[in-house]
């Protein structure tokens, strides 16, 4: 695969990503909005959230093996369709259930998306060149919240949420076709193994359950936060839906910044102290400013500064978790993918009992949690092999 087809396919991967996030992100702006109209409380709202990342959690185990077997781009371009569909139709629902069956069939598509485009990192470029490649596609997707939050929050004011929803329908659509007519991957072998053999090679390995349990618990810390980022503003500091969602601003831009320097970092240094320090270091921040009483520009700058240190962690994850267990990329992918729709269940719901109950200092205090115990099961655990300093090729 030449340079000029490499940068193609990350610019496809990037595309279909941004729509994967923002499919995700769109409801945290909207989840006021939501409440008031179905008369429930705003943490119930966040099971919209929830109700996105729950098939994950079996979808992307049942999916994942056969991705090694017959490959990628099939699962990408249904994921996209189904869940594109399924979020415009969501923007019409009736009532909170129908909504909350929408966001489930939606996730479905979704839950595909994720593992089957970082495999497909993994098939095209060497672990040399991986970070940065990762750091590329998480660059293009994190402005689904640089440009997504903020857009659907102010075009929730001025219209209606449902509007910011099914705009965001629509766009994954587009994404599916687009793909489905550019999307170019090289060939790889593809696997001939069973498939309860690929499974045996992953829990069989220590290092490969480190890296699962790790993204599980660092996941767990940034989706508890992420979903009621907007809350929190609007109501810590009193703010309407669209200013808070301009200040969640803050989040993109930080873990875009940080995603570049993380991914390109740890193909330097290794991935792993990145992964262990960055999650530790935000972890601690987020402790801050959720228990200091701040002002408001001090808590977005802050905000500013956490986002970047933990977007570090997210190309240096999702490039060492590629290398575990290189012969069954696509069902390691796939698990880790499961156990995060776990996260994002756990911590829409969690979070949104906590915030209806002692408030977000006691949200702020269990992301501190699940980022130290995340910290310490990739250092303890996880291995990685040496780094060829070569300085690799651009891309």
């Amino acid at each position: 695969m030449s340079p000029g087809e490499r940068r193609r396919l990350l610019g496809l991967l990037g595309f279909l990503t941004f729509n994967a996030v923002y499919v995700g992100v769109v409801m945290a702006p909207v989840l006021a909005a939501i409440a008031s109209e179905f008369n429930i409380s705003t943490g119930t709202a966040g099971l919209v959230v929830a109700a996105y990342g729950a098939p994950g959690i079996v979808v992307a185990v049942v999916a994942g093996p056969y991705s090694d077997r017959f490959g990628r781009k099939r699962f990408l371009v249904i994921g996209s369709l189904v869940m594109g569909f399924f979020t415009l139709l969501s923007a019409f629902a009736t009532s909170f259930a129908v909504l909350v069956a929408m966001r489930i069939i939606a996730g479905i598509g979704g839950s595909l998306i994720f593992p089957n485009t970082t495999a497909t990192v993994g098939d095209n470029f060497s672990y040399r060149e991986r970070g940065s490649a990762m750091s590329t596609v998480i660059g293009l997707n994190t402005m689904a919240g640089v440009i997504g939050v903020p857009l659907a929050g102010v075009l929730a004011d001025a219209t209606s949420w449902r509007v910011s929803v099914g705009l965001v329908g629509v766009l994954a659509i587009a994404a599916g076709l687009l793909l489905m007519w550019k999307l170019r991957p090289a060939q790889t072998p593809l696997s001939e193994s069973r498939i309860r053999d690929m499974y045996h090679s992953i829990v069989t390995n220590r290092s490969a359950l480190g890296a699962i349990g790790s993204s599980f618990l660092g996941a767990l810390y940034w989706f508890t936060w992420a979903t009621y980022i907007v809350v929190f503003f609007e109501n810590v500091f009193g703010l309407s839906q669209g200013v808070a969602s301009i200040l969640a601003l803050t989040q993109g831009l930080g873990v875009l910044f940080g995603s570049q320097l993380g991914g390109r970092l740890g193909g330097r240094i290794g991935h792993r102290p990145i992964v262990a320090g960055s999650v530790l270091l935000s972890g601690l921040l987020l402790l801050l400013q959720t228990n200091i009483g701040l002002p408001l520009a001090a808590t977005a700058f802050l905000n500013l500064l956490l986002s970047a240190v933990i977007g570090a962690r997210f190309a240096s994850n999702t490039t060492l978790l590629t290398e575990q267990v290189p012969e069954a990329r696509g069902t390691l992918l796939a698990l880790s993918a499961s156990v995060t729709s776990g996260s994002i269940v756990a911590g829409a719901a969690i979070g949104g009992l906590l915030i209806d109950g002692p408030g977000f200092w006691a949200l702020g205090t269990f992301c501190f949690v699940a980022a130290v115990l995340a910290a310490l099961v990739v250092w303890i655990f996880v291995r990685e092999e040496p780094i060829d300093l070569e300085i690799a090729p651009a891309i």
